[in-house]
């Protein structure tokens, strides 16, 4: 019986470095799948494997990797060739093995029983470990023949499959991937309630994919609506001694989504001093002028969907600005083809990123896994998922030391009634606490203003 040190080398242990030498062209064949085997795991990579006829083979290698299939041929010059003439001849060749590949691969459901028989898993539990969806068949019916769809994928959970003709596309089926989250900005209706993916998330990828695609595309008639939460009161402990008076036990609310890069917020505030939330609204066309209170000092503010002349207002972000930076998500996980950081235009195949562990921090959940959490109020509150002693101390930007320095140490004191310590810190660029900070940010707003 095998020991689990000799079962782990067994299932996840490397193949040996093939040695250089023999027929031509096995050499580089067998380095190829040596490499996948050190990129993907050797449970991942299947190497030669054949083809439905006696003799044949699919590839070099398959390599199954979560819900991705790549197909490797190999070519290698042997001889004095002309390495041009070499090369076309070649890429021919392998192009029309994979196109018989690609031939042998329409049988698809031949395909997945051979892996059925590879199934490591109990049956009843994992009856599938290459599944054929039921959306690949015309009206979702397994019982009726495949058809033909298209993807657009942003990264591997914001995606879309859709089946086109011409200019007319029909999206058949949407991630709700960082958009779920979302309350509706347009009413479910009944009939609608049964569906997997929201009315209004088809709308928004139909609108993303036809702006991809250079179709025609007509915008939502919500598109310029803010991008809000909906949240729900679900224990006494939330918000505490800062719960206004019109939020009840089991209540609902709205948090709108601020951003300081569009100026969201007002003068004096950032998102470490500002927690705003409105009563809940269902008619959508009070949404662009709610009332609400900042949760930090219990101040009313309202709603605005163009910027004010004295930044004394609330400007979430509107769908339109959301669904425009939506494409551009970096993927954070991966590394580019070319091994540098990702960026929003990053396409190809994405490399693995390394990453080199230092001072370890314990954590509740991600703070940005909001489709999974949705209507948890605590996702507002940062401090609930790191449990850490932190020194809780902040640094003014040197601009805003400038502009401070410019009204004076003096008249600083008088206005905000604090002692000269905290403030000459806070002008010298010296930790001070949230609290002074924004005490000293509200004061220099309003003396500007």
């Amino acid at each position: 019986m095998l020991d689990l040190n000799k079962l782990s080398k067994l299932r996840f242990g490397m193949s040996e470095v093939p040695k250089v030498g023999g027929q031509p062209g096995i050499y580089q064949e067998k380095w190829s799948q040596w490499f996948l085997e050190r990129s993907f795991f050797r449970d991942f990579v299947y190497r030669n494997p054949r083809g439905p006829k006696k003799g044949q083979e699919l590839a070099n290698a398959v390599v199954l990797f979560d819900d991705v299939v790549l197909m490797v041929q190999v070519k290698a010059q042997c001889g004095r060739h002309d390495p041009m003439s070499w090369a076309t001849e070649k890429l021919l060749e392998a192009f029309k093995q994979l196109s018989r590949t690609h031939e042998n691969l329409v049988d698809v459901e031949r395909i997945t029983d051979a892996f059925r028989k590879l199934n490591p898993y109990d049956p009843s539990l994992v009856p599938e470990i290459l599944k054929i969806e039921d959306i690949n068949h015309r009206n979702s019916n397994p019982d009726e023949p495949f058809r033909q769809l298209y993807g657009y994928a942003i990264s591997a959970k914001r995606y879309a499959l859709y089946s086109r003709q011409g200019n007319n596309i029909q999206l058949e089926k949407a991630s709700g991937h960082g958009l779920g989250y979302l309350f509706a900005p347009k009413e479910r209706k009944k009939e609608e309630e049964d569906e997997e993916t929201p009315a209004w998330v088809m709308e928004a990828w139909e609108f993303l994919l036809r702006r991809a695609l250079e179709l025609p595309a007509k915008d939502p008639a919500w598109l310029d609506l803010p991008a809000m939460m909906r949240m729900v009161v679900t224990t006494p402990n939330v918000f505490k001694q800062r719960r206004p008076e019109w939020l009840g036990p089991f209540n609902f609310f709205l948090f709108p989504m601020l951003s300081e890069k569009f100026g969201g917020y007002p003068a004096g505030f950032d998102k470490s001093n500002f927690v705003f939330i409105t009563p809940y609204e269902s008619d959508r066309k009070k949404w662009s002028s709610l009332k609400g209170v900042n949760l930090m000092n219990g101040q009313s503010y309202e709603i605005s969907m163009q910027p004010a002349l004295y930044q004394d207002k609330v400007v979430p972000e509107s769908f339109r600005i959301l669904l425009r930076t939506y494409p551009e998500k970096l993927e954070v996980k991966s590394l580019a083809p070319d091994g540098t950081p990702c960026i929003a235009t990053t396409h190809g195949l994405l490399q693995r990123a390394r990453i080199s562990a230092g001072r370890l921090v314990p954590v509740g959940k991600e703070t940005d896994r909001r489709w999974e959490q949705g209507e948890d109020p605590s996702m507002i509150d940062s401090d609930v998922y790191i449990y850490e002693k932190r020194t809780r101390l902040v640094v003014a930007d040197r601009s805003e030391r400038e502009r401070w320095s410019a009204i004076g140490l003096r008249r600083l004191i008088r206005e905000t009634k604090l002692s000269q310590t905290p403030i000459s810190n806070a002008l010298k660029g010296k930790p001070v606490r949230p609290r002074t900070l924004s005490i000293i940010r509200q004061t220099a707003a309003r003396l500007s203003g």
